[in-house]
């Protein structure tokens, strides 16, 4: 994926302890993906703390313990806020997934993601992924784009920033300027698919 960062998106700060501590993380729990949320306000965080990657599929995917999520209460009570979520990818780079963008279920919280793509050289990247629910004309966009199974069941599509705009998503990209992933998720017969968009904004990680 290309690295776009929007030029007006502010950084986000986390202190050099910060940093260590996911990347040791990370480290420690390769090939597994591991996880963790950040205690802050705004942009900068003040306290990395390691959770559970609960997912049944750990090789490939992340999963925050959802007790873990509970600490935003806790924060919250001192004036702080669950400012940011973190995983890894232990063999990819630091860009969000199309699984990642399907699980940002937090849209007040940014994502940092730590790639040991090149172990002897971690990178810590952050991401705003909004959820857009917008009527979307499924049957329409499979025919006009092409979409890959990223997990099983889950499909998904990527508009990159720099790349033309087909037809099938003018409507969509209006609403959501790229880069973004259209994912859907194939229900079980009888059930209705759910789809949706989600846009993708780059803050820089400033490390004090």
């Amino acid at each position: 994926m290309p690295d776009r960062t929007d030029p007006t998106a502010q950084p986000a700060r986390i202190t050099r302890a910060i940093a260590a501590a996911i990347i040791d993380q990370a480290r420690a729990g390769k090939p597994e993906e591991i996880c963790g949320v950040l205690r802050g306000r705004g942009l900068q965080a003040f306290e990395a703390i390691a959770v559970a990657n609960v997912a049944e599929d750990r090789i490939n995917n992340y999963e925050v313990d959802p007790k873990a999520l509970l600490l935003q209460f806790e924060f919250e009570e001192t004036g702080d806020e669950l400012m940011g979520v973190y995983h890894s990818h232990p063999i990819s780079e630091a860009y969000p997934s199309a699984t990642d963008a399907w699980n940002a279920n937090y849209p007040d919280a940014l994502y940092f993601i730590c790639s040991l793509e090149h172990d002897d050289a971690p990178v810590i990247r952050a991401y705003r992924m909004t959820t857009h629910f917008l009527d979307l004309d499924l049957a329409a966009l499979l025919s006009a784009l092409d979409f890959y199974e990223t997990r099983p069941g889950l499909f998904a599509y990527y508009q990159a920033a720099d790349s033309p705009i087909p037809p099938a998503l003018a409507g969509i990209a209006a609403a959501a300027p790229p880069p973004f992933y259209v994912v859907y998720y194939q229900q079980e017969a009888g059930q209705e698919t759910e789809a949706r968009v989600v846009s993708i904004v780059e803050h820089p990680v400033q490390i004090d």
